[in-house]
């Protein structure tokens, strides 16, 4: 069995990595039982080559101390092996890590990413954490009074998840669905002063 010391010990072997934030980010969201192909996608995005080998990295390292399932309980202290993960990914000494490569990123966003933050950010979705391409087309049309084209919404939606805002679920076949973790909700003031700037 794992021990919560051994979690601990590889998230700060990934911490210690200037190249091992994508299998930070990749093993949080295994912790969060996001499908593998999203993990795979998500992180291929956000951190191209690197990204590409992060997901059988984390695969690997989890399989190293015989970890298979989220649900598995720690020796040491019992606990499930997806707490511990998430305990220490949302302690100040990773979060900042995450936060600040978002904020590194944020400076280059695209008008297309700021486009659509803007209708998610009033109309409390990205705070809600989720939306279907349904909503995305209601809350676009009711703030711009035009309707998105698909090709905008997966442009927007793919350069957003590359800075690191949201992820877009990869099984659902042709439907959108995008989440926004928790986490992100902390830089949501950031988030409006940029694009309040932008649209001043």
């Amino acid at each position: 069995m794992v021990k919560s010391t051994d979690i601990g010990a590889l998230i700060d072997r990934y911490l210690s990595e200037p190249m091992k934030l994508a299998c930070l980010e990749a093993l949080y969201m295994w912790s969060k039982g996001i499908p593998s192909d999203t993990i795979a996608s998500v992180m291929r995005n956000r951190y191209e080559s690197e990204g590409e080998a992060s997901y059988p990295t984390v695969v690997t390292d989890l399989s190293t101390h015989k970890v298979t399932s989220t649900s598995e309980l720690t020796e040491d202290t019992r606990e499930y092996v997806s707490r511990i993960i998430e305990d220490i990914f949302t302690s100040p000494k990773c979060i900042e890590i995450v936060l600040d490569n978002i904020r590194e990123k944020l400076k280059a966003i695209s008008d297309d990413g700021k486009r659509l933050l803007l209708p998610l950010i009033r109309s409390g979705l990205f705070q809600k954490g989720e939306a279907t391409g349904g909503e995305l087309q209601l809350i676009y049309r009711t703030l711009y009074r035009e309707i998105p084209s698909d090709y905008f919404l997966n442009n927007a939606i793919k350069h957003l998840e590359k800075i690191g805002l949201l992820y877009r679920e990869r099984a659902y076949g042709d439907e959108i669905k995008i989440k926004i973790p928790r986490h992100l909700h902390a830089l949501l003031p950031e988030i409006e002063t940029k694009i309040e700037k932008s649209e001043g």
